[in-house]
């Protein structure tokens, strides 16, 4: 059963949340993190969820700041929001009866993920599918000093995205470099599962290799999927299902 909710978690923005819950009763429950421009109904949160619900866990997707169906225009968009999103709805999950959470993140959806897992080591089991783990250097690769400059002198930068152009603050970027992503890391207690395609063409698949070796955990606790050839979005069905796979294994075992 899916149930869709508007919950204010954070200076009365709506956000937009669908639980998903399996028949009968059920302690257990998993956060789906989407991607940067993506939502709640991404690719990879609607294939996870009846997987979920088939082991007898809640599936519980929700739109970030400015994404989907959530409040906020995505200008003004931050890691900062984000986080305090997150947060905010692993607490209501836990006030909910979910006394134990998993957290998946998918590119920025994992940079989130990181940093709330970091701050929550009661979570049963976090798995980052292609996650960014330093922003800052992706930007500046993607845009070029002369990108950058201007977009720091104008102060917005504007993105094409299938339904037009977006604009995105400079004060995006800049709270990125609060950040240590990587320290971080250091700090996660769940068993962590991380999966990366190694042709990833907009997060570095060097990232991920750090952010392994960065995990203090011990080696069954975590674990790396490279997968050859896969892409960011995993956009090979075998590639995809392998992807999907390897995550459903480590949430439900």
């Amino acid at each position: 059963m899916e149930k869709k909710l508007e919950l204010n978690l954070t200076d009365q923005q709506k956000t937009s949340v669908v639980l998903a819950t399996p028949e009968g009763s059920t302690s257990r429950a998993v956060l789906l993190c989407h991607g940067f421009m993506s939502s709640k109904e991404s690719e990879t949160n609607r294939t996870l969820t009846p997987r979920l619900l088939s082991k007898r866990i809640a599936a519980c997707r929700f739109d970030f700041f400015g994404h989907g169906e959530s409040d906020g225009p995505f200008s003004r968009l931050t890691l900062t929001q984000c986080l305090e999103q997150t947060e905010g709805m692993i607490r209501w999950l836990n006030e909910n009866g979910y006394t134990e959470v998993g957290l998946v993140g998918s590119s920025f959806g994992g940079l989130v993920a990181i940093h709330a897992a970091a701050k929550h080591p009661a979570l049963f089991a976090v798995a980052l599918k292609c996650p960014v783990s330093d922003y800052p250097p992706i930007w500046r690769a993607q845009l070029g000093e002369t990108g950058m400059s201007h977009w720091k002198e104008s102060g917005l930068l504007a993105i094409a995205t299938p339904h037009g152009k977006a604009r995105l603050d400079y004060a995006f970027y800049e709270d990125q470099l609060k950040y240590d992503t990587y320290r971080a890391a250091a700090q996660i207690k769940p068993p962590t599962l991380i999966v990366h395609g190694e042709a990833d063409e907009y997060v570095p698949f060097d990232q991920s290799l750090r952010l392994f070796d960065t995990l203090r955990l011990p080696n069954d606790q975590r674990e790396m999927e490279a997968i050859p050839g896969a892409n960011h979005e995993f956009s090979k069905p075998e590639d995809f299902e392998r992807m999907i796979t390897r995550i459903e294994k480590w949430i439900t075992k």
